[in-house]
């Protein structure tokens, strides 16, 4: 069965207008198509996957589309779908089965951890291979990486999120932290980073490293601009979703935080976002796309997408920036993993992964919303994007004592405390990693998790019983 293709440009239409909204739809698309968000043989999405993500009626996705259709901007190819048609006019922007489980009973639920199911082993070799063809390099590879894997990490943007970072460069590194080191060491100065609080241990780590990392509040619309302190010189926010607690950003507090950093002369570093695997929410416009070329900085990495041991990471970094990086780079991958990594890119064999697994996360998704949404005292953040989740505890029940009890049971969870910034107000949750569990461990380590949560008295939903504490 074909993936269904996702929506990666923003749309917005207002209700109500003057004009129609099959007419603002076909607008928006054609600007996209004009603009290289779309290349030219891209599948469009379907009307149905359309309708659904833009929340409007079938026959508005029909009519816009036989309006682009009359134009040229796209063509229907029986059987097979909607692609973007080739214009002579346009200009082209960009530089199986699940695994058995070992044979041991500890389950490891920590958040990041690779997805092994349906991994595109052929298209792994196949590009380890071809990497294999070229004549090794004398020394090392250019300081700002391969041209082939800087091009080929510039489409990826553009397909997965519809970005044309024109004024933009982008670095190869060899991982985030080389990542962090190299945008610190550019500003040429000590730094205080804003960093959304609650945040991963790895990230806080590997900037804390390099300056001095201050909490930034976050709610449900996600960091608060208000709130960011005035001698921040770099911010590093989560706008498609905060790890943790899921919170997906506004547009509206985006384009404030845009403009806050290009008035202020300051950064914004946001993630790449390939580990979001959401299925069916409509695209919002990331703040390197809406930001000051200037200010705006994008990290990626392809650990959650491919696996960890593929250490190519990537900053899209402002050109006066990158010139700086350029005499800065000690650390840097083998030719050969770089040659590897733009032959998954170039393939689409990324792109498809992304889309396979955000399917196959779905379910694992609705499970565990089934088996632990029936706690009236437990909430559950981030339930419909991601890898990962995070039980939200009452007061009186320690996340730290559900860990311990969890571990003595052989699952390891985290503790949402681990995630807060020590300044900052900690929160009382556990979360857990799912994406790369099979069906058979997930629901054993459910069973185990409701079991811990059942001994600490934590009430279902029924009206006949509540929860008393002595």
């Amino acid at each position: 069965m074909r993936n269904a293709q996702r929506l990666s440009v923003p749309i917005h239409l207002e209700r109500p207008s003057a004009r129609s909204l099959h007419e603002q739809l076909a607008e928006q698309l054609r600007k996209a198509i004009d603009a290289g968000q779309f290349a030219a043989g891209t599948r469009m999405p379907s009307t149905r996957t359309m309708a659904e993500v833009l929340e409007i009626s079938r026959g508005v996705v029909v009519a816009a589309y036989e309006a682009l259709l009359s134009e040229g901007y796209i063509t229907g190819r029986k059987g097979s779908g909607t692609y973007v048609a080739a214009r002579p006019h346009r200009k082209e922007h960009g530089p199986a089965a699940e695994p058995v489980e070992e044979e041991h009973s500890l389950i490891d639920m920590r958040p990041g951890r690779a997805c092994t199911a349906g991994f595109p082993l052929t298209e792994w070799r196949s590009a380890w291979r071809r990497a294999s063809h070229h004549v090794p390099f004398a020394g090392e590879p250019p300081p700002l990486g391969l041209p082939e894997l800087r091009q080929a990490i510039a489409l990826h943007l553009r397909d997965s999120r519809g970005l044309v970072p024109a004024q933009h460069e982008i670095v190869v590194t060899d991982g985030y932290a080389s990542a962090v080191r190299l945008l610190v060491q550019a500003l040429g100065r000590p730094v205080v980073i804003g960093l959304e609080d609650p945040a991963p241990p790895r990230t806080r780590a590997a900037f804390a490293a390099h300056g001095t990392v201050v909490p930034l509040v976050v709610d449900e619309e996600g960091a608060q601009p208000a709130l960011i302190p005035d001698n921040c010189d770099i911010v590093v926010l989560m706008p498609e979703r905060n790890d943790p607690l899921g919170v997906r950003m506004s547009p509206q507090r985006r384009q404030e935080i845009a403009d806050w950093a290009a008035q202020n002369r300051r950064i914004v570093v946001e993630p790449a976002s390939d580990g979001v695997f959401s299925v069916g929410s409509s695209p919002l416009p990331s703040i390197l796309a809406i930001g000051d070329a200037g200010s705006t900085v994008m990290i990626g990495t392809f650990c959650e997408v491919l696996t960890p041991a593929v250490r190519v990471a990537y900053l899209v970094a402002p050109r006066h920036l990158a010139e700086v990086m350029a005499d800065q780079v000690s650390e840097r991958p083998s030719a050969v993993c770089q040659r590897a990594s733009a032959e998954l890119l170039r393939s689409g064999s990324v792109g498809r992964r992304l889309s396979r697994l955000s399917t196959l996360y779905q379910p694992k998704r609705l499970l565990i919303q089934a088996a632990l949404g029936g706690f009236a005292e437990v909430g559950l953040a981030g339930p419909d994007s991601g890898s990962s989740m995070t039980l939200l505890l009452p007061g009186d029940v320690r996340a730290g004592e559900i860990v311990r009890m969890l571990r003595r049971n052989e699952l390891i969870a985290a503790d949402l405390a681990d995630y807060c910034h020590p300044d900052g107000h900690h929160r009382n949750g556990v979360v857990i990693g799912y994406g790369h569990l099979d069906d058979m461990t997930l629901r054993r380590a459910l069973r185990l998790i409701t079991r811990a949560l059942d001994d600490h008295g934590l009430a279902r939903r029924t009206h006949r019983y509540r929860r008393t504490v002595a």
